[in-house]
């Protein structure tokens, strides 16, 4: 049997690892949507809307961040996230504009429940 050294990967496959295991988890998605809709979301949008705590909020951002896949600004004791579309457009192009349409059909389903349910 002959084994075979494994290659060291490029840094474009590093890369593509690193943005895909920051978006294998259901609610960084979630916090990647919330972003995207807007220019800059608050800190506290995420705390006042995710049913998790704001430390487990805080590790999910880290992971975000380290991806390369937002931006932080803190401005005194808050915290400002922009996503970085052009890694997006780069690395998974059309990722945000499926996510936008999954989001609003979410809504419009939402919707449609609690209209029925009167």
């Amino acid at each position: 049997m002959i084994y075979h050294h494994p290659r060291m990967t490029s840094q474009t496959e590093s890369t593509y690892a690193e943005i895909f295991s920051a978006l294998s988890e259901p609610i960084r998605i979630e916090i990647v949507s919330m972003i995207a809709g807007t220019d800059e979301l608050a800190c506290t949008v995420l705390d006042d809307t995710l049913p998790i705590t704001k430390s487990t909020i805080s590790y999910h951002i880290k992971i975000l961040y380290h991806a390369g896949l937002i931006h932080v600004r803190k401005d005194g004791r808050y915290y400002f996230y922009r996503l970085r579309r052009e890694i997006f457009d780069q690395y998974v192009d059309g990722f945000l504009d499926r996510l936008a349409v999954a989001r609003r059909s979410r809504k419009n389903r939402s919707a449609r429940e609690l209209t029925a349910a009167r």
